[in-house]
């Protein structure tokens, strides 16, 4: 085999830094579909359990439907979901801040 024949891989910083992003959010994409996948399953048997049981069972309404929107969306979502959130979070703070950090020292000029 030639050696001349191999592709050329980027050995520079930036794209193991790229390549290492990537790699975390496909999975951590994965475990996040995978926690909403058990969330759902979770709130359907404590849905069934709160359905069946007598006034006893201390367990929420709320507890429950959270469970499973939280778990659904996350279940379809994944890291996509978590990431657009978090874009919608930078771009009202830079809304806010107005593209301005304003730095303001709290000791003596003396």
């Amino acid at each position: 085999m030639n050696i001349t024949n191999l592709p050329a891989a980027g050995w520079d910083l930036v794209s193991f830094f790229e390549n290492a992003r990537e790699y975390a959010s496909t999975a951590g994409g994965g475990l996040l579909a995978l926690m909403g996948t058990v969330g759902v399953i979770w709130g359907g048997v404590l849905l069934i359990k709160k359905l069946m049981a007598s006034q006893q069972d201390q367990t929420s309404w709320i507890k429950i439907l959270g469970l499973i929107l939280v778990g659904g969306a996350l279940m379809a979502g994944g890291f996509g979901l978590i990431s657009n959130i978090a874009e919608g979070g930078q771009t009202t703070i830079e809304d806010l801040g107005g593209g301005m950090i304003l730095l303001q020292s709290f000791g003596s000029t003396a």
